[in-house]
């Protein structure tokens, strides 16, 4: 009886894992949206006249209020695809994998599937990206909370989007 109990255990906690994990998984509409470029305005508003509209300028060409991302999450991979643009493929367990954007630019990417939420992250030498992804109660909104972090900022720009299925 002692070995049943303790193969069921692991058995029943691998279960309840995977149904968290795969909460997050499908294809999600935006619903909602901060507004981006006033939040980049505020991030920008404290550099100087040369370096802002620089700044400015690519900070909203690399944050779109998506439209629309798919996420699989699965024991070999988690993948998260926003828009048209390509699947991020990254490791499980919150393992690093390189990854080059459609730009060129390289980075280290990663996701930490949690039980109430999905953590992406983006890191290189010129900084990091956060996306935070969690379920509301009903499981039928999803909110993406982004955070960007550079040395060249004053401060981090940070915006949500929530979609639905």
């Amino acid at each position: 009886m002692r070995a049943a109990r303790l193969f069921l255990v692991p058995v029943l906690a691998a279960f309840s894992l995977a149904a968290q994990e795969s909460a997050f998984s499908g294809t999600w509409n935006q619903v909602k949206a901060d507004d981006i470029a006033a939040a980049i305005n505020t991030t920008v508003a404290d550099m100087n006249f040369i370096k802002r509209p620089i700044a400015r300028g690519r900070l909203t060409k690399l944050n779109p209020a998506y439209k629309k991302v798919v996420i699989a999450i699965s024991d070999k991979e988690t993948l998260i695809k926003f828009d048209e643009r390509d699947a991020i493929h990254m490791p499980p367990g919150g393992a690093s994998a390189p990854w080059t954007r459609e730009d060129g630019d390289k980075f280290m990417v990663a996701a930490q599937v949690g039980k109430d939420q999905l953590i992406q992250t983006f890191k290189n030498d010129e900084g990091e990206r956060t996306n935070v992804f969690k379920l509301s109660p009903d499981g039928k909104t999803l909110t993406m909370s982004a955070t960007i972090k550079s040395p060249q900022l004053p401060k981090p720009l940070t915006y949500s989007i929530s979609f639905g299925r």
